[in-house]
């Protein structure tokens, strides 16, 4: 017996593929009662105000996210790379040619949003 995660345009064809076959195929949820009922861990990668400092003149920019810092923080990498002035620290990077660092040297989160959920933020 095969097992597979219940997603309809897959199983389709591979339920299809097998019909004249002997297999038989159990489905499982993903998102089950016993999920939605215990609590979540602790949010590792919070959302929140943060801010971002310019490794070359220190120049601070301070934002506020719904998402998490990290990708937040790669966000603003992208845009950089990819010569997008999107946000106003990639605009100040871009402009002065100034080199940015990781997420160690330039973001510090200020505050936290309550359990990964910022209302301030959207």
């Amino acid at each position: 017996m095969g097992k597979f995660t219940y997603f309809i345009p897959i199983i389709r064809r591979i339920t299809n593929l097998f019909k004249y076959s002997n297999l038989n195929f159990a489905f499982r949820a993903t998102n089950t009662i016993q999920q939605q009922l215990t609590e979540k861990p602790t949010y590792k990668n919070p959302s929140g105000i943060y801010k971002l400092k310019c490794n070359t003149c220190g120049n601070v920019y301070v934002g506020q996210s719904g998402r998490s810092i990290n990708v937040r923080h790669k966000e603003n990498i992208r845009y950089i790379r990819n010569n997008n002035p999107l946000s106003a620290y990639a605009l100040h990077i871009l402009q002065s040619r100034y080199e940015y660092g990781t997420i160690a040297d330039i973001l510090q989160l200020l505050k936290t949003c309550q359990k990964g959920i910022c209302m301030n933020c959207w």
